[in-house]
């Protein structure tokens, strides 16, 4: 998300007598985002108990939420609930959630080890099936929503040919259900035109 959703700081409290723990801070973690240093008033503003706290506020300034920030995960998809939440709670729609893309040899090991579904997307550089397909993972909320359930694939269907005939795909784009011992459970391209059919998939389909 970028500025126009929200924006983001962080407040060293008490360290105006040590500037050289915040520079460490800022020339290890690569911070773009500002950061505040003072002594003790956001403590006393806020109420601080205890570290690290968060706040949320919105446009007016006013705390809508304040606690401990959900812990960090390799995709952060579970924290964007509790965040649009927020967001729509300070009168900001937020953007749709991008959908993060494994590349396959990773997207295999990582379903081997937890035994769960694969979405396979193939695609090809300017072509319009491929397009659409995108289109329809991105625009349609319910299929969107459903694509977190499953560990997401992309390959290049050009550079990737092995794979699409693995699995009897289309190319130019197609969308495969693969399970964890790597059977085909679903085939968009055979009801290409039936997304109904292909939101029951999902639905069937999913960890």
């Amino acid at each position: 998300m970028g500025p126009e959703f929200f924006s983001m700081m962080t407040v060293f409290s008490d360290s105006s007598k040590q500037p050289e723990l915040v520079q460490q801070y800022i020339d290890k973690h690569q911070v773009t985002f500002p950061i505040l240093s003072e002594q003790s008033s956001n403590l006393e503003r806020h109420g601080v108990k205890g570290f690290p706290s968060a706040f949320f506020l919105d446009t007016r300034g006013k705390v809508i939420w304040q606690g401990i920030l959900p812990r960090a995960s390799e995709s952060n998809d579970d924290q964007r609930p509790w965040l649009d939440r927020l967001l729509r709670q300070a009168g900001v729609e937020p953007p749709p959630i991008p959908i993060r893309w494994l590349e396959y040899d990773e997207g295999v090991e990582e379903s081997e080890r937890t035994s769960k579904t694969r979405l396979i997307f193939i695609e090809a550089n300017r072509c319009g099936q491929s397009t659409r397909i995108e289109r329809l993972l991105t625009q349609d909320d319910e299929i969107a929503g459903l694509l977190h359930d499953y560990i997401r694939i992309k390959i290049d269907g050009r550079s990737q040919l092995e794979i699409v005939k693995k699995y009897r795909a289309s190319w130019p784009g197609d969308l495969l259900i693969i399970d964890a011992s790597d059977q085909l459970l679903y085939r968009f391209w055979d009801h290409y035109k039936d997304i109904p059919a292909f939101k029951k998939a999902l639905y069937d389909h999913a960890n």
